[in-house]
Order: structure tokens, then sequence, then C-alpha cells
């Protein structure tokens, strides 16, 4: 594998070693153009000592999946460990569903799992549930003011295991994210929301057929409240087209003769 790596004198990377416990003994970040990279170690510093029949390859394929230098290294490690009964596994991986609309119009809730939150505004805002680097890790941020967009935008990612990650496994693990209208943010003076009102809108926005148990005039009043927001849904359908891509990575990738030295070869597809 290493030798391998050595090999691609076209591709840019850096490399550094490491002895730290559980981590991977050599490690290479291939840089691409626009700022992008993917991560590969090789060697997994255990108890026993250096385990050689160990490598991680770590990458977004929204943002490398097309480039070349990632096919060859993904090739490299592919072939590596083919002759072995399961020759590539996905260990995690994280699911990003992008929600329009400002970040202030949407909340991630409390639930059983550990959370965080860093807020430095109400737009400036990234709350986490769960454990790091861990299954049912989710995370709700501004995705406009991260990579400079000028749409607003949302994101909720959801981190996966790579094998229990079928609809249902990933529907017990989907948080409840409200989408908060901008007019109930804002005091919704002129709807006369007092704190009550407030409390019962939160509960219709998850279980929003418990509006009818309200009186007519508390009905007629929240009614279009409750229509506004909301809760985030899973979607079946949007979910199974992400497994159907990512049954594509255990696969070896399609095969290119490199660029002469120096050069640059990506989006040939």
């Amino acid at each position: 594998m290493l030798d391998g790596v050595a090999a691609l004198a076209w591709v840019e990377f850096s490399h550094w070693t490491t002895h730290k416990m559980g981590t991977f003994r050599d490690q290479f970040t291939f840089a691409l153009s626009g700022g992008r990279s993917f991560w590969l170690g090789v060697g997994l510093n255990g108890p026993g000592g250096l385990n050689t029949g160990r490598a991680r390859l770590e990458f977004n394929p929204n943002k490398v999946g097309q480039c070349r230098e990632l096919r060859w290294v993904y090739n490299l490690c592919f072939d590596a460990c083919g002759a072995k009964p399961f020759p590539v596994s996905l260990r995690r991986w994280d699911l990003a569903v992008d929600l329009p609309g400002e970040r202030g119009e949407f909340e991630l809730l409390k639930d059983g799992r550990l959370y965080e939150e860093l807020r430095r505004s109400a737009s400036d805002r990234t709350q986490y549930l769960g454990k790091r680097n861990s299954p049912g890790r989710c995370k709700l941020y501004n995705k406009t003011l991260e990579s400079n967009l000028s749409i607003p935008v949302t994101r909720l990612e959801l981190t996966l295991d790579g094998v229990a990650c079928g609809a249902d496994d990933v529907r017990s693990l989907w948080p409840k994210v409200l989408r908060v209208p901008r007019v109930v943010q804002m005091g919704a003076e002129w709807f006369g929301l007092n704190d009550t009102d407030r409390f019962i809108l939160r509960t219709l926005w998850q279980q929003p057929e418990r509006l009818e148990e309200l009186g007519r005039r508390k009905r007629d009043k929240l009614a279009p409240l409750v229509a506004a927001g909301g809760v985030v849904e899973f979607d079946d359908a949007a979910f199974l087209r992400c497994l159907e891509e990512l049954g594509g990575w255990m696969k070896r990738r399609r095969e290119c003769d490199p660029p002469g030295y120096g050069g640059r070869w990506e989006n040939a597809e």
C-alpha cells in the first residue's frame, strides 16, 4: 500500500507518522484544487504493536468523489485487501440533509442523547446530539455561514453505522428538528401569543393531529402557525437513493490512465 502511494508522483500529498495508540502509523492528506482534500491512514497502532492489515480512507464523495486522485488511492486500498473474504467495508458515514431556510427557523430538540451547543448568535448556532464520531451523532448548523452560500440553508448531519444503516435503523436515530416560523421567533405580538400559546404550539408541531382537541377560538388562532411550522420528516425515498450511491463505493472504481507528472484530471465523466 505504501509503495503504491509513493509511486503516485503526479499526486500532491503530505505524509507524517505517529505512534499514538489507536491511530494509524502512516497518515496522508491529499491536496486537491479548490481547497479540497481527503485522508488515508495505513497501519493501526494497537496494544499488540503495529497492525499492517488495517487502513482507513476518509473522504467526502460530494466534494472529491469524481477526482482522479481519489480513484487511484481508492483502488490501491481495494486491491491491497482484495484477497480477503470482505475486501472493503464501510465503517461510518455522514448523512447530510440541507433544509431551505435560515438557521433561526430550526431547532434541534433534546432527547436521551448527550446534548451540546455552540452559540455565537441566533444565526451562528450549532447544536449537537450524541457521542462524537459515533452512530447517532447529530449536528444542526448554519450551512450558509459555513460555506459562504448566497441562499439560506440549514444543514442537519447524522453519523451512521456502515452496516446497520437501513431505513428502519436510521429512522430510530432520526432527531426531532422543529421548523419555527419567523413570526413566532419575533414575538408574534400581532397574533397575541402568550407563553401558554407557545407551549401548545411546540406540542402541536410535533403532534399536529391534537389541534382538534382545542376549542374553536384557540384552534382558529393557532392553526395558521401550526401549518407554517412542524417537524422535519425522514424522507424514505431520498434515503434509499443515498444507499444506492453508497453501494457504488463498495466496488472498484473505473480505471483510467494517469496524467503526466504535475497534471490534473477532474470531472471526466
